[in-house]
This record gives C-alpha cells, structure tokens and sequence, in this order.
C-alpha cells in the first residue's frame, strides 16, 4: 500500500492529444479503450501504479471487466493495445503495472524521482520472481536504495580525493614505496620515512630493511592485513631495525656510533 500522497489522478489538459491516445481514440471502438485505461489508472492508484487486488491477486480480465464496466472481450482487447502502445507492462505472473501513471500521479517529490522509483519496483519484481510477497519487492528497494545511496556516497569520496592536490615524493621514496607489501596511507608512510632519513639513516638502509621485510611477507605468505602499514614500519618504535642486515653491504654495521642518533641500532 502507498502513502496517501499517492491516491489522486491529475490529467493534464492536453492528455487527449498525446500521439498515444489520439492513435487510441483513432481505433473502431477506442474510446471505449480510453475508458477502460482511464479506470485502470484509477484502480492501480491504491497500490501506486499496480493493478493487483488487495495487494496480491493480479488482475485477471473477469476482474477487469467488473471494474471497468466493459465485457471481456473489450477488455483483453485494450489491454492487448495498451501493451503495444507501451502504456502498461504485463509480467509473467500476470500483474499489471500502467507504466507512465507517474506523470499523472499527485506527490510531493519530483516526477523525475517517482519514475526512476517506479521503473526500479517493476525491475525487482522481475528479479525476485512471480511468487515473491509485495512486502519483499518493498524491501528490496529499498536495499538496492541504500546500496545506491552508499555507492553515490563513495564515489563523492573519490571524487574530493581526486581534486586534493597532488603530494610530491621523492624518486627514492616511490621506489622504495613499489617494494614495500601494503600500499595505504602513502603520505604519512612518506612523513616517517623523512624522519628516519633525518635521524641519520640512509635510502640505502631503510630500502634494504624494505626488501627484507617483503621477502619475508612473501616466504610466510602474510595476508595483507597483517603486514605492517609502512608507515608503522618506519615509525618511532623503529620495527625495521630487525631487518636491516648485520654484513656491512649498507655500511651500517662497520660505521662508528657516537651515541648522538638515539634510533641507531647498536651492536652487541
């Protein structure tokens, strides 16, 4: 059931002169066509658009010729038409749905959105099948508005991401942020690796412990999300001092320490 908002039909002025009704009205016995399509509309108001009586039986013809005050015959016939003039949708379960009754339905929201909202139930209702419970098509809209919802949300992320200006690395950063295993939170990764190169360690040093520490990732096959965040790796508490090598090839280990840089790793 619709809101109350829903339960009005409003005509335009110029409804008669739509190419639609005027090929209908052309027909032999068209504006008895034009009745009936005028009380299918009114009938579909309650459940916005949809003729299913009570919520859950779909219109057979017999119904429709009680409705409509027509016989049968004149009523398949219409709806035969209004088929193939695109002004109703018929599933496979036989529900009927008066495809452009949002242009005459009385709402508050836009028509843009009552048409989208409306094209978006018929879809569902396709999707979850002919057995599927009206309360369910319901839900599933309203799920598939939420995931919208969400995915419009993301992508607006995305976008002011996008504009942010650019931040500049160094050649030797990037190469060393290709070998790191976990690529997220570059900038401040950067930050700690400044400060690492501030507090006397070279590119050589922190890229070697880089190396190490990959190939170990890759030996143990460490999921991603256990692997350490660069900037982590080369934060305070200094974790990449365990793998830098102990051979002297960076020139760590034969280089005379005078105690000045507290985060130089001492031997013995």
């Amino acid at each position: 059931m619709t809101e109350k908002g829903y339960w009005y039909l409003r005509l335009k002025q110029d409804f008669f002169k739509s190419e639609e009704m005027m090929v209908l009205q052309s027909m032999r016995d068209g504006y008895l066509y034009s009745d009936i399509l005028i009380k299918m509309y009114l009938a579909s108001l309650n459940d916005g658009g949809r003729l299913v009586f009570r919520g859950a039986i779909p219109y057979t013809p017999e119904m429709l010729a009680t409705v409509t005050g027509h016989n049968v015959g004149v009523v398949e016939k219409a709806v035969s038409m209004f088929q193939r003039l695109g002004l109703v949708e018929i599933l496979e379960n036989g529900t009927i749905y008066m495809t452009d009754i949002q242009k005459f339905i009385g709402k508050s929201s836009s028509e843009a959105d009552r048409k989208r909202e409306y094209r978006q139930r018929i879809a569902e209702e396709k999707r979850i099948g002919a057995g599927a419970l009206p309360q369910q098509i319901g839900i599933g809209i309203e799920e598939k508005g939420k995931k919208e919802e969400q995915e419009k949300e993301l992508a607006e992320k995305e976008r002011q991401e996008e504009q942010k200006p650019k931040k500049s690395y160094t050649k030797d950063f990037e190469d060393l942020w290709d070998a790191y295993p976990r690529k997220k939170e570059k900038a401040s990764a950067y930050e700690k690796y400044k400060a690492r190169m501030s507090d006397g360690y070279s590119h050589e040093e922190l890229m070697s412990a880089t190396l190490e520490y990959a190939a170990e990732c890759r030996k143990n096959r460490t999921e991603e999300k256990y692997v350490k965040l660069c900037k982590t790796f080369f934060g305070p508490s200094t974790p990449f001092l365990d793998y830098l090598k102990k051979d002297g090839a960076c020139g760590y280990s034969d280089e005379k320490d005078d105690g000045a840089n507290p985060f130089r790793k001492r031997e013995g």
